[in-house]
């Protein structure tokens, strides 16, 4: 008795083509990795920036509602908002309208360093005496 075998070929990847694959698979997560840590870096920055805009405006508002007449200075404050420390620093100086002063706010995260410039945003403005 005489048997015959056939040989079946089975169909599949090959070890190089699986690790091909791979490897191309680990390029495309690398840089998916890489793009989301950069998006959500942005988005950070963008919070800040946009809550250091309103504390800006904030201190300009209510330098205009108490109708501050101040003297040329410079000032340094510490505020809290939104769960967040801010630096806030004042200036105010003279113009050629003896009626105005030129007041400038500059808003950063307060990192506790004595840096000295760590504002993310800074506004300039205009107050009267009347």
């Amino acid at each position: 008795m005489i048997k015959s075998f056939s040989v079946v070929r089975m169909r599949g990847f090959t070890l190089i083509e699986i690790m091909v694959a791979l490897i191309i698979f680990a390029v495309l997560s690398v840089t998916l990795l890489v793009r989301l840590g950069d998006s959500i870096r942005s988005e950070q920055y963008l919070e800040s920036k946009t809550l250091a805009s309103l504390m800006a405006e904030n201190v300009l508002a209510d330098m205009r509602i108490k109708e501050e007449w101040s003297d040329v200075r410079s000032d340094n404050r510490t505020v809290n908002m939104a769960g967040q420390r801010w630096e806030v620093k004042i200036t105010v100086t003279d113009t050629e309208n003896e009626n105005l002063r030129l007041v400038n706010v500059q808003v950063g995260p307060d990192t506790g360093r004595s840096r000295k410039d760590n504002s993310v945003f800074s506004l300039t403005s205009y107050i009267g005496r009347y």
